[in-house]
């Protein structure tokens, strides 16, 4: 891989509190909230993420993906998490809300990542997903910041419906 990020920038149209990236085909089993994923912000499954994107309201934002070697954090982060993902199919990369669907376009290949998501604010709420390649099998779900929703540093996140 190059040294320099590769970066996709979406303008998505955000609403039923849902941002959800995957390399595998939709399934309504992965998009179910538990009290555990309510309370984390979370739906983990492999291959196949659902974020709560925090606003109450439906908006537009501009979600940043990149794919780099090492993760460097966005200072105006309000919240950040660090969760394993497997590219199961390259076929199949989407970043999708319920309103709208957008191919992932970013160079990565069947295999782990370890995915940074961070909810940032400058004048606007803005997302950020970083994909860094991981030869580590075992990457610990978990928040990597303290925030204003219950985040806590270092908190594990937990996988499945729950």
């Amino acid at each position: 891989m190059d040294k320099q990020p590769v970066i996709q920038e979406v303008d998505l149209a955000i609403s039923d509190h849902q941002i959800q990236v995957r390399s595998r085909d939709y399934s309504e089993d992965y998009c179910q909230w538990g009290d555990d994923n309510i309370a984390q912000g979370a739906i983990i499954h492999p291959g196949y993420l659902t974020f709560d994107p925090l606003a109450e309201e439906a908006f537009r934002a501009v979600v940043k993906l990149s794919l780099t070697e090492q993760f460097q954090e966005d200072p105006l982060a309000q919240r950040r998490m660090i969760i394993p993902f497997d590219v199961l199919d390259t076929d199949k990369l989407e970043l999708l809300s319920v309103a709208e669907r957008v191919r992932i376009e970013l160079p990565l290949v069947q295999g782990r990542y370890a995915l940074y998501y961070e909810i940032c604010e400058d004048q606007e709420i803005y997302f950020r997903m970083t994909f860094v390649p991981s030869e580590e099998e075992a990457i610990q779900a978990r928040f990597l910041m303290d925030d204003e929703w219950g985040g806590i540093k270092d908190q594990p996140l937990v996988d499945g419906y729950r």
